[in-house]
Parts: structure tokens; sequence; C-alpha cells
């Protein structure tokens, strides 16, 4: 399933470059849905500062719902991030997707804002493809919140209303890893 959403960020693209790609452990500050993330200690395969991310995406210490992150591409010239994202859960219902592909890339724009490409193909398992509407439209608006929890991070130095009330709901993090 190829899913490409973008958004425009009123700030220059190094200082959007710096946040997403070059801070790429870290999205737990700004990123919904995330209750904690951090560096992924594989091998890096590219010139990043670092191989990928593991994000913890339920707040229990052992064995929480996360994703591996693995950065597939890494062009801080061009600001081309590649990487791909495999859900890992172990208990509770599975998760319909094998992994996602996605393609983050920005530009600068004239007016010194940054124009953000988020371009993404999910590889699903059976359930997925029988789901296929529902989690497109799940997708869509998922991948819509990050870009805009992105924006509001940048343009305003605050996490957006929506990752304000996720981090009042999880609580104090008792997390995992890292």
């Amino acid at each position: 399933m190829k899913i490409s959403r973008t958004v425009t960020i009123k700030k220059p693209v190094n200082q959007v470059w710096q946040v997403a790609a070059e801070d790429f452990a870290n999205a737990y500050k700004w990123m919904t849905g995330v209750v904690h993330s951090y560096e992924n200690s594989a091998p890096k395969k590219t010139d990043s500062p670092v191989a990928g991310r593991i994000c913890n995406l339920e707040n229990k210490k052992e064995d929480p719902f996360h994703a591996v992150e693995n950065i597939l591409r890494f062009d801080g010239n061009r600001h081309i991030l590649e990487f791909e994202i495999f859900p890992v859960k172990k208990s509770g219902p599975g998760i319909p997707i094998i992994k996602n592909h996605v393609v983050l890339s920005l530009s600068a724009n004239q007016d010194g804002s940054t124009q953000v490409y988020w371009n993404c193909n999910v590889e699903l398992k059976l359930l997925g493809k029988l789901l296929y509407p529902l989690l497109k439209l799940g997708l869509n608006k998922g991948f819509d919140g990050v870009l805009n929890d992105l924006k509001v991070y940048l343009e305003t130095g605050r996490v957006s209303a929506k990752k304000q009330k996720f981090d009042e709901k999880i609580g104090p993090v008792v997390s995992a890893g890292a």
C-alpha cells in the first residue's frame, strides 16, 4: 500500500532536518504515540548519526509493543532519509503490517519554509490486505498526525496538543531499553 503525505513547515530546511533526521532516535520528544524512543544498537549502514531507533508504543517495562526502525539512506546534502519500520508485538492481537518502507525528503521553499514529503510503502499481512480500506484510512490519518506533530514542534518549540494529551494519559514512563 503506497501512501504519500506532505506538509509545509515554517522553518528552514536545516532545522527540520536536524529534528527529523539527525535527532532521529529522539522521536519521543515530539511524536504522538511514542512513549519512549532510543538509538538502535545495530551496526550503521549509512553515515547517519545512528543506525536507527526503537520506538516503544506501550508504557510497560517488559516486552512493550514497539517498532524497530532501521535507516537505509541518509543524505544530508539532499535532505533525504530512507528507513524501514518493523512492528514488534509479542502479546495481544497481531499487527496486520509486515513493514513500512519510508522515504522522507525535504526541500527548501523560496519563503524560507520547508516542504516535507512522506512517501511510504506499507507491506501488509493477509489480514491487512483484507482490511485494506480501513487500514489505508487509519494510516493516512496517522501519517498526517506525525507530520502535524513535527510541524507544531518545530514552529512552536512545544509538542502538539495531541502529543501533550497522550503524554498525560500514559503517565510516568516505565520504559524498557536505552
